[in-house]
């Protein structure tokens, strides 16, 4: 059991760290929540450092809404701001707005307007109105269409599916992938890619006169704010470029985007994961992820160069501010409901999203995770946590917790530098996160344990030891510690005799066979407790136990003979009370014992390793009176016991003890032993050692060993039987005398015969 916890205390902190990194590689949200905290702020700490104006704001803002008047501004003067960016020299014009509707100044929008005004007006009136009328009656989306198509407009869409129109892209696209022809579609690179299956459509007469056509979604996070830039985006058969990646492709003249696929040799380095790895469009190459999406390092607003809509307008604009420049049209008024959060900032204008990709593909500052740092954080995790198991486990918590913070400061520090460096994002908070909830596992565990060894250091010795023995160990526990000292011990063994025959009947019973140990053990056990003695262990149906140690106890040799005694009383009513439990459906079996003493010097202490221990013995004395036990069965006796613990009890016996009955019954070199010593058995208390029927038995006794060991065979088998007949007790050493004595008549010992017996069995 205890090596099932110690097991427990390494493998369930393992499961944690091991769940722990699976999470880190399947990246659920709540993990991907923890590292964008992370990320974040290392961009607010480091932000992108814009050092061009190629790309520039065209902000339709709060001054140009009061100029102009309120949006939607009518098309008239969209075409007008085209034409004069485009006479400014504008490289591309990319329109963060939705042309869907008709113009609500167009003619068939003031029509139903004019009839009313018609029959309210005199002749005068109308005819001024109508010349006006035929001045003005090209429709407002034709002229922007006709400004449209002399610059290079770059129109939005966005992939929906609450719309039933699929306007066709400008871009091509074209990708290089080693699967490009299998239809599996666990294999398409493509398949990530954020897919819907309409797209929404400008005014077909805009649609038709621009040159590109670049998607607007936003890819908002969970928690409400933009760290990715969509760049790429499906809808039914279609791919369709993000309003910036279409503009940047414009700008420069490109007919088709080049896409890469990680699957091509040379592009893990670049992905984290199967999928996209590359695009390339002019003259700009980006890694992007498998999903065709850009994580944006962000630069701060006042770096993007920003014109207001109604300046660009007015006679005296300065064309310098848009000669060769990427112009983003949208707005920053907070009315029109353009406002996205940011890492930066949680009020920024949509259309700054855009122009961040733009500048941030032109300039080549990306940022990079690829799988291979993912698999780092993994095995750093793995390493993090697995040093801290085993040094809780093995050593204190403190050296534990000054690893786990000199880790999380070298993975803090690793990703910082990483960042700076090589714009790499290097995640160091869920491994720490993770080794973080392995170390408080293991601290937990180990906390349970040490309380536990702990409790039982103080209460163990309570199943084991009377109540008193129990506080004298308590007060002084620096005796609990690995190793051990040679003490004079009384050792007991006690068996059970014919446990195979008690197993068979219950072999059907599991249970009532256990409730029969049971029932043994605890009286046994409440003996020798009462006694002083300490219970060692139980081994199966044995029972071994020890006097005189951890406590000091007088006359301990005495005292375990006197347990002996108490045993075979309480043996007698745990037989009593089994032949009468019901549980036990009326079973009339008895149960028997032997028991072996043994005294002399013996090994005793905290015997076993640093991780467990267990106070015990060890040495010769403990192995002989195992020995002596299972010598009962041949002599037919409950109690043997060696000639130490026979010199030791006597002497207490003449110091003023009360007499014990005790009968020498053999001189035997028992099975392993060279030499031979004398063996006694327990007979009785005072009450039976003062009898005359003992005394009688013991003088008798004496007479038949003289002549059993002067090889007198006759007399000795004579008196044998005699003294079996009469001492029904003692009948079963009689009766194995006998057969020894027929076995030396046979076959004679020898002259040199000291009357020692070899013992052929344990």
């Amino acid at each position: 059991m205890r090596i099932l916890l110690r097991l427990q205390n390494y493998l369930l902190p393992l499961a944690v760290l091991l769940l722990g990194v699976a999470l880190q590689l399947l990246q659920p949200y709540p993990v991907e929540f923890v590292r964008n905290i992370v990320f974040d702020q290392y961009n607010r700490w480091q932000p992108r450092v814009e050092t061009n104006d190629l790309v520039v704001f065209v902000d339709i803002d709060e001054a140009s809404l009061v100029s102009i008047g309120q949006f939607p501004w009518p098309r008239s003067v969209f075409a007008e701001l085209v034409t004069n960016m485009h006479d400014h020299g504008s490289a591309a014009i990319a329109f963060d707005v939705l042309f869907t509707e008709p113009d609500r100044t167009a003619p068939s929008e003031i029509l139903p307007v004019w009839q009313t005004l018609r029959r309210s007006a005199d002749a005068d009136t109308w005819a001024n109105l109508q010349a006006d009328i035929e001045a003005q009656i090209s429709s407002p989306d034709d002229a922007l269409a006709r400004a449209i198509a002399e610059a290079p407009v770059v129109l939005a869409t966005m992939v929906n599916d609450d719309v039933r129109s699929l306007p066709d892209p400008k871009a091509g696209i074209a990708l290089r992938a080693n699967n490009m022809g299998d239809t599996d579609t666990a294999l398409d690179p493509m398949r990530r890619v954020p897919s819907s299956q309409f797209a929404i459509a400008n005014r077909d007469v805009l649609q038709q006169s621009a040159v590109g056509m670049g998607a607007i979604n936003a890819r908002i996070d969970e928690d409400g704010i933009i760290r990715r830039a969509g760049l790429l985006y499906r809808a039914g058969q279609h791919v369709y470029p993000s309003l910036a990646l279409e503009t940047l492709r414009v700008a420069q003249g490109a007919g088709s985007i080049a896409l890469r696929a990680s699957d091509v040799r040379g592009e893990g380095a670049y992905t984290s994961g199967f999928g996209l790895s590359r695009l390339k469009v002019g003259q700009v190459i980006a890694p992007i992820e498998p999903d065709g999406s850009m994580r944006i390092y962000y630069a701060p607003s006042r770096s993007i160069p920003t014109l207001s809509a109604h300046d660009i307008l007015r006679p005296g604009f300065d064309p310098q501010k848009l000669a060769g420049k990427i112009a983003f049209i949208g707005t920053s008024a907070a009315g029109l409901k353009d406002i996205r959060a940011t890492p930066l900032n949680p009020a920024t204008p949509g259309v700054e999203v855009h122009i961040q990709t733009v500048q941030q593909l032109i300039a080549g500052t990306f940022l990079r995770r690829p799988i291979w740092v993912q698999t780092l954080e993994g095995l750093a995790t793995l390493f993090m946590g697995g040093v801290l198991i085993f040094m809780v486990q093995r050593f204190s918590l403190v050296p534990s917790i000054l690893f786990l913070l000199a880790s999380m400061s070298a993975a803090m520090a690793f990703s910082w530098y990483q960042f700076l460096s090589e714009l790499r994002l290097v995640d160091p908070a869920t491994p720490s996160l993770t080794a973080f909830v392995t170390f408080l596992t293991a601290a937990f565990l180990h906390f349970l344990e040490t309380a536990r060894e702990r409790r039982e250091v103080r209460n163990a010795f309570q199943y084991y030891l009377a109540p008193d023995m129990v506080e004298q160990i308590a007060s002084n526990p620096e005796k609990l510690k690995l190793g051990g000292e040679t003490r004079n011990l009384t050792i007991l063994f006690a068996d059970i005799r014919g446990f195979t025959s008690i197993s068979e009947v219950f072999s059907d019973s599991p249970e009532k066979l256990t409730h029969v140990i049971n029932a043994f053990l605890t009286g046994m056990s409440q003996v020798i407790q009462t006694s002083s003695g300490t219970i060692d262990k139980y081994i199966g149906d044995n029972i071994m136990a020890f006097w005189n140690a951890p406590a000091e106890v007088e006359d301990h040799a005495y005292a375990a003979v006197g347990a002996t005694l108490e045993m075979k009383t309480a043996l007698a009513k745990v037989n009593a009370d089994l032949q009468g439990d019901p549980f036990l459906d009326g079973w009339q079996g008895e149960i028997r014992i032997g028991i072996g003493l043994n005294s002399g010097a013996t090994l005793v202490g905290n015997i076993g390793s640093d991780q467990r221990f267990n106070y015990s013995v060890m040495g010769d004395v403990v192995n002989i009176a195992s020995r002596l036990e299972g010598q009962t069965k041949e002599y037919g006796v409950l109690t043997l016991i060696g000639e130490s613990t026979y010199q030791q009890a006597t002497a207490s016996i003449q110091a003023g003890k009360p007499d014990i009955a005790f009968l020498e019954l053999d001189l035997i070199a028992l099975k392993g032993k060279v030499l031979p010593e004398r063996i006694y058995a327990v007979l009785g208390g005072t009450d039976y050692a003062s009898t005359s029927r003992f005394q009688a038995l013991q003088k008798a006794h004496r007479e038949l060993l003289t002549l059993y060991r002067a090889q007198s065979w006759q007399e000795a088998c004579a008196m044998a039987e005699t003294l079996g007949e009469t001492y029904d007790e003692m009948a079963s050493f009689y009766e194995m005398l006998t057969r020894r004595i027929h076995t030396y008549q046979d076959a004679p010992p020898g002259d040199d015969w000291d009357g020692h017996y070899i013992a052929l069995s344990k």
